[in-house]
Formats: structure tokens, sequence, C-alpha cells
């Protein structure tokens, strides 16, 4: 049965994805060295084991520490050293857990065992009662590994041996070390931070937070190897000061309205802080203890009261938590203004907060502020050379990859220090057309200067719209920048009328004033009546002058544009547009928004860039699915977003768009939205339906590619039997969050300007699948940073590709998309498909910024009914989504 057929199925039951149908062999070989080392595997068998905690226990915190206990524990601790552990439902081990149990496959139901502990924090002081806080482990064997099988598989002389499990124990040895370490905090399975000071590894972000950098290890197959996949990573943590340190650099000082409060309640929920006040009583002497923060008051110290034991007269009193701390711990504060915070669990335990000190290696896990998010950017993007080294001179030592590890030698694992150095092949940049001619790019880009447009839009009904905050903006300087984008529009060939200053009911200019209130009702209030004036005055198309980044208004001059008024927009924040220096390039990337959304073509490929899908029967399609961010309120719906061409040149991609199930990355209504598509491919062709099908699909895991062979391919093939055609169809994943980097070998092969490797470098070998039908592609220029290339996995092929034939394609179209003069880093399909679906954030933005008092839910809910109503309300904000009038227009880009 054929690889390319939907009916093929694995052993497993699951669909089969095509095979390597070779390596590709266009352009100029180089060879670069890649984030990975080889490993050396476990000589002997490895056996897993499921673990079961009675009573369960669902805080993180809490289980590890009942691992560090059971580790110590008499019946466990002879054989601890030959364990490791994912800290959840999994421990792998090289020897037999029950020694009575034979050390083979058909062992595994008499290798169980059972240990119970006694539960102590690390702070316990006196230890429980006899008795309490017993907890049992149920430790049963699931699987033996042999690793000779996982070595077979990746000589390639057993393609259905299923590796998942054998990785799986790899990456739970390999974590061991870390997870251990003292200066080392894990997050997630395999990400590992590093406690220091040291400037190159901690950077502070401001509003109590500092960015750590860390390490991300990984086990992967590829032919003849098995490999450890490392990088850098950073992300952001609490910084480890006095709690009231801590808000004063988030809000400042007091007196705190409403919002800072709020604010500060969301960033310390939850925090764990230490204090040391506390006096044992045998020995007078303070100790620390660790608490989590379970709530902030609105109080001072000094206003909040309580009972407290009078010893002397044998009754209660009155005090407050400012006195109590005085007279009590001889704690005098040094901010009483401070709101209190709560220590406490089944009752208050109200504290000052700078008496608690914030537990070092607590990352953050809320959506950072633009302004900490541009200090993350700034620290975490490093060259190419400087990431290298970090991964070598830091990250194998403290990952215990280099140098003496205790924890891994009973495994008899080890891995390289030699990052890998695997074949590589520069593709050469596709020449590209304007109406009066072609170019060829230097560096992945090139210039607009003396070029027109492939196919000028007209422009006949278009207006401007100021938007204004504190003060009016200038109309003449207005004026004068409106006049200058006309000028650009009309030298790139498009054809642009005056824009209408005059509306019917014989106002001038639109002007918006902002609302002092900036909910998105309130903003949408504010619009609506230009919008209005808009509609009745039949404008295509809006130029609207910002004053500011607020994205609440940026989002609610979106969704009156697209979904309320089906009315074009392209916005403009006014200090960046109204600047001289630089502003013919800016209005000349503006006029590029316009034209592609007004229906032209900036530039196209020569046919002969386009290989088989020249010829106009191929419709090419993005997909991707954005979830709600964290800070977003619970139920808030996912977005799907497909776009496809419909044009021969692959210019323009209309799209569709839909709410569905939060969190939820499979699409749902994929046949409906392909439909949609394939009747205006239709409409568009003379009544002809595609003969190919090409899906970019975007934004999803490798554990589910099987799942969009299931679920959205049948939906796919469904849409067009529907229509009555059977084209051929192929997917490919573009994958865009993985951890593979490339770095030069020589400077022949590398970019001059950063050190990365230069653009059209493509991968298939060395660290690519064994079997399967991959590749990486670095097509852009990689300006600051590291450059990260694209990953492309093929899933289903009907087309038949060969290698060369889909990576130089896919790298072609690269340089089509449509609002820039350069290539972009993943292809342009994938990147529509991303972009429409940020688009339909604009039109939910007050649930997924949960600043917005209109989108929060009644008190006293469930969390099932908090969810219901926040997926309720999102859909009445959404209603049709995308106006009707703007369905055939690329108005996300």
């Amino acid at each position: 049965m054929s690889s390319m057929q939907l009916s093929a199925v694995t052993a497993a039951g699951e669909p089969t994805m095509p095979r390597r149908p070779g390596y590709g062999t266009v352009g100029r070989q180089t060879w670069v060295r890649a984030n990975f080392f080889p490993v050396d595997l476990p000589k002997d068998a490895v056996f897993m084991y499921d673990v079961k905690v009675d009573p369960e226990v669902k805080n993180k915190r809490k289980r590890r520490r009942l691992y560090d206990i059971l580790e110590n524990h008499e019946a466990f601790a002879s054989i601890s050293k030959h364990t490791a552990t994912d800290y959840g439902k999994i421990i792998v081990s090289t020897k037999c857990l029950n020694p009575q149990a034979p050390p083979t496959r058909d062992g595994e139901k008499a290798d169980r065992v059972e240990v119970t502990v006694v539960y102590t924090d690390t702070d316990d002081s006196p230890p429980p009662a006899e008795g309490k806080n017993l907890y049992k482990f149920i430790i049963s064997r699931t699987t033996l590994i042999q690793p000779s099988d996982f070595e077979d598989y990746v000589a390639g002389k057993n393609p259905n041996y299923s590796p998942a499990q054998a990785i799986q124990a790899m990456n739970i040895i390999l974590a061991k070390f870390p997870s251990k370490s003292i200066s080392m905090v894990p997050v997630g399975r395999n990400k590992f931070f590093v406690l220091s000071d040291d400037n190159q590894l901690r950077f502070d972000l401001g509003a109590g937070l500092i960015a750590l950098k860390g390490f991300y290890t990984s086990i992967r197959p590829s032919v003849g190897n098995v490999l450890c996949n490392l990088n850098v990573c950073t992300t952001a943590f609490y910084e480890p000061i006095l709690v009231s340190a801590s808000i004063l650099k988030l809000v400042g000082n007091p007196p705190f309205h409403f919002n800072a409060i709020k604010r500060l309640k969301t960033h310390f929920r939850h925090i764990r802080v230490e204090f040391n006040y506390l006096k044992d009583k045998k020995t007078g002497k303070t100790f620390p203890r660790q608490r989590s923060i379970n709530g902030l008051s609105q109080l001072t110290p000094a206003e909040i009261w309580f009972d407290e034991d009078d010893p002397v007269r044998g009754t209660k009193k009155k005090t407050n938590v400012e006195t109590y701390f005085r007279e009590k711990h001889g704690i005098r504060l040094q901010h009483p203004n401070l709101p209190a915070i709560n220590v406490g669990a089944a009752q208050p335990v109200w504290i000052p907060p700078e008496v608690a000190k914030i537990v070092p290696g607590q990352y953050y896990t809320g959506k950072l502020p633009d302004e900490q998010t541009g200090r993350m950017i700034l620290f975490a993007c490093k060259q190419p050379k400087e990431n290298a080294e970090a991964i070598e001179n830091v990250g194998l030592p403290r990952l215990g990859l280099k140098g003496q590890n205790a924890h891994m030698d009973p495994f008899k694992m080890a891995v390289s220090t030699d990052m890998m150095v695997v074949s590589a092949r520069i593709l050469q940049a596709p020449p590209i057309s304007y109406g009066n001619g072609p170019l060829t790019p230097t560096d992945a880009s090139w210039n607009l200067m003396r070029k027109k447009f492939q196919r000028g839009a007209t422009m006949n009904s278009w207006t401007y719209m100021i938007i204004e905050e504190n003060r009016p903006m200038n109309v003449n300087e207005v004026i004068n920048v409106v006049q200058m984008f006309q000028k650009t529009c009309r030298e790139y060939g498009m054809n642009v009328q005056p824009p209408t200053l005059k509306f019917k009911d014989g106002s001038l200019p639109l002007v918006v004033r902002l609302p002092r209130e900036r909910t998105m009702k309130e903003l949408e209030n504010a619009m609506k009546p230009a919008f209005k004036k808009c509609m009745d005055n039949n404008i295509q198309i809006v130029y609207v002058f910002l004053p500011s980044q607020d994205k609440a208004v940026y989002a609610a001059v979106k969704y009156c544009g697209d979904s309320k008024a089906g009315i074009g927009t392209v916005c403009s924040q006014w200090i960046k547009v109204s600047k001289e220096r630089g502003q013919p390039q800016y209005l000349a990337n503006v006029a590029l928004k316009f034209n592609i959304k007004m229906g032209g073509t900036n530039h196209i490929l020569q046919p002969a860039q386009l290989g088989d899908l020249k010829g106009g029967t191929t419709m090419i399609v993005g997909c991707d699915v954005t979830h709600p961010s964290p800070g977003s309120l619970k139920g808030t719906p996912s977005i799907a977003g497909v776009v496809a061409s419909y044009d021969a040149v692959f210019s323009q991609y209309p799209a569709s768009l839909r709410l569905q199930k939060t969190k939820q990355e499979m699409i749902d209504e994929m046949k409906e939205m392909m439909m949609e598509r394939l009747k205006l491919w239709n409409r568009k062709n003379g009544g002809r339906y595609p003969q190919k099908i090409i899906v970019y699909r975007d934004g999803v895991s490798e554990g589910q590619f099987h799942q969009v062979l299931e679920k959205e391919l049948p939906q796919i093939r469904a849409a067009c039997t529907e229509l009555r055609f059977d084209p051929k169809i192929t997917i490919i994943i573009v994958g865009k969050r993985h951890h593979t980097r490339f770095y030069p070998t020589d400077d022949s092969a590398a970019d001059g300007r950063t050190g990365n490797p230069q653009p059209g470098t493509v991968v298939d070998r060395g660290v690519t699948a064994i079997y399967d039908f991959d590749f990486y592609l670095q097509a852009h220029a990689g300006i600051k940073g590291t450059a990260r290339p694209a990953h492309y996995y093929v899933i289903h092929d009907q087309n038949k590709f060969s290698a060369d034939g889909l990576q130089t394609l896919t790298h072609n179209l690269c340089y089509l998309f449509g609002r820039a003069t350069k290539s972009v880093s993943i292809c342009p399909p994938a990147y529509y498909a991303d972009l429409v679906c940020e688009r339909g954030r604009c039109y939910i933005h007050g649930l997924l910024a949960a600043g917005d008092d209109s989108a929060s839910s009644v008190s006293g809910q469930s969390e099932a009914q908090i969810i219901a109503a926040n997926d309720r309300r999102a859909r009445e904000i959404w209603g049709n989504g995308v106006n009707v009038k703007l369905q055939e227009t690329m108005f996300y880009l």
C-alpha cells in the first residue's frame, strides 16, 4: 500500500507519512555546525515504571519533595542512584526495583513495589505526629527498553520500531543532573535555568522581574546517530527581593488606585516567599519558613485588626498587624503604607510585605508588559558565535554533560562534547519581477527605488482618520503626510484618486478623540461615528493615524473596520510616519500594504521559479491556530485561520477565520473554511477547481502530526468531494518553535554582518528525520541575534515532490511575501495564516487582555460556568467575524 495514500496506516493504526524521496543536490555545497551532540546509549536494558501516589498530589512542588523523600527512604535508598524520574508519573532504572522479578519483558507483572513515606516540608519543625502525612508510592514496571532496538532504528534497520519510550527514558536520565543541582532551576521537563549573579546569565527586566539564561536539552534520533539537541533559552523570573521592594518596582509609591492593587494581586498570586521572624520554642532562635502568597489586601498592616492572646490577663485583645510585629517581633516597619500580604492557607495570616523575601527560581507565567518584553529580547538576542560558545562552555558543564556526572554514570550513557558538523547547501535567490522589469536580490533583499508594482491597484474611494489622545494632531502636517503618501503610491504604479475629505453631512476629515476609559466597548463607541460616515460615503479603505502604540486602540480600529463596517484599514503611528528622516521608505512600505489590500500585486516570481506549480492549476493554502495567552480570561476561545491563493502568481491570499474550543490545535471547521477558499478560487478561475492543493500547516507539534492526517486531511478531502473534484494534496508542517540552530564553519558560507548562515541555507542531512521527508531552511537574512531556520516536514504528498523540487519551491516562495522587499523566515502562506489569526485576536482583545472589566465573570460561578460564559461572550463579540465586504481581500495584512 502506497505511503502517499490516506488509507495507508502503520502497524499501530496511524496513517503513514511519505518516505524521504532522496536528498537535495541543488545549491552551493558547504558545511555548518549544528547544536547537536552524539549520544552513546546505555549499554544495558532500562526499566520504565509507572508511579501512582496515594493520596494523589497535584501540587508540583509538593510532589517533587515527595520524590526527594522517597529517594532517601530506607526501602529505596540503596537503588536510588540507579534511578531517574520526571517527578510526575515515571521512574526509569537500570535495575529491577523488585529483586525477585526477572529482568526480562515477561517480568513486568512481578516487578512492582510499594513504599510509604512521611511527608515533611523542607522547613517543617517539628516533624508531623506519627501516622500523619502518609503517602504511598505504587511503582509498577510498564516496559523494558533495549538500547540495541533504538540503535537498529537509527541505523535504518527497523523502520517499524517506535522510539517514543526510549527517547522519553533518555531525556529523564539526561535531566537528573541539572534537576538535582542547587544552581539550576528546571522549567518543564527539558529546560534548565542558571541561578547566578553573573551578568552574562542574568538581566534586570524591571517591574520586579529578571531574565535568566538557561539551556534546553532533548534526545533526537537521526540517520546513524542518537543526538542531544542543546540550545540556549531565556525566560522571566521573579526577582528574589523583599516583596515590599518588588511592589515599589512594579507600581511605584502609594497611594495605589484600584488598577494598581489589581495588578499587584495578579502579579504575586501563589508566589513562594520566605520569612525569618518566627522563633523555635525550644532554642528561642529564629528559623526560616516558606509559604505562598494567597492574597494581597487593599489595607496596610496598621489597618488590619485581629484578636491576639494576652498572656498577662488570660484574655484576648485587639491589635493590628503593624503593632503586633513591632511589639512581638521587634520589627519597626520601613514601608508602613504598603498593602499587607496573606500567607495563610485555610485561614488568613496577614504580614507586612517587607518581612517576606521572594524565594529564588520562580518563573513568571504571566504575559510580559511591552517594556519588559523589549528588555527580554535585548538580553536574549545574541550573535551566533556567542550562543555557540555559551552552549559549549556553560551549557555542557552546567547540564552535567562535560566533566564528572555521578548521576549519569550508573546508566553508562554519555554525550559527546563535540558539536555536530553537517552538510548544507546554499540556494540561489530567485529573480524578482516588477511591472517595469526584473531584479536580482542581494543578501535576500532588494530596493523599491524606481520600480513599479507588478499590478497597481486603483483607490477611488478612500480617506484618512486622525485618532487623538491628549493633544490634537496638527491637521496641516497630516495633510502633508497624506499628500506624500499619494505621491508615493503613484510613483509605484497605483491609480490613486484624492482622498474623500468632505462627507455627505458636510463634515471635514475624520477625527476620533479617545475616551478616558480604554475598554473595548468605550473605544468602539468612540470610533463608531467615524466608521459610520465612511459606510455612508462608500469608503473602501481608510488610512488611520494612531497617537501611540496602544494595543487596545489598534485592536478597536481593526474590529470596527474589519467586522462592523467592512472597510479596510491601514494604521501608522503618527510619531513614525511624521518623521522626515526615513519617511519615503516608510511610506513605500505603507504603499505595499495598500496595494495588496486593494487587490493589486506588488511583485512576482518568473514562471520558471515556480517549478511544477506554474500554469495556474494550483492552490497554496496556509493554516494556523492561535491560543489564549497568559492573562486571558478562562475559556477564551482559540482562533483558527486558513488563507489560500487564487491567482497563478500566488500574490493574493484571502482568508477564513473561526473561533473554536479554547486551546484546541486541530481545526474544527476545516471543511467549511476550505470550501470558502475553493469557491473563491473557482470564481476567479473561470469555473475551474485546482488540480493541486499544497498546504503549509503552521503551529503543530511533532506529537500532533498524525492528528492532522486523521482530523484535518479528511475535512479537506470532504470539501473537495462536496464540490465534486479530486485534487492531489500535499501537506507540509512548518515548524518555528524548535531548538535547531546552525553555525557556519567558514566565512564563505556566513553572512558577514551577523555571522549567521547565508540566506538560502538548507539542511536535509545529519540532523533530520531517519525515514520521513523533512528539511531545515533559513530563507531569510538573520539581522539580529542567531537566525532560526524553519523546519518543513512533509506528512502527506500525493504530488510526489522531489527533495530539490520542494526545497527550491519553498525557498522561492519566501520571496513572495507581499508587504516586504526581502525574503521572509517562513513560507508566506504559513506567515499569512499566522497574521490572520493575530488579526482575529484584535476582535476579542478584551478577553485576551483580561484587564477589560467588561469581559470579567460574575463571582460565585463554578469554573465550568466561567469558561462557558467567556466562550459565549467571545462569540457574541465575534458575531459573523470578518464582514462579507472584506472576505475576498487580504484585509489582515
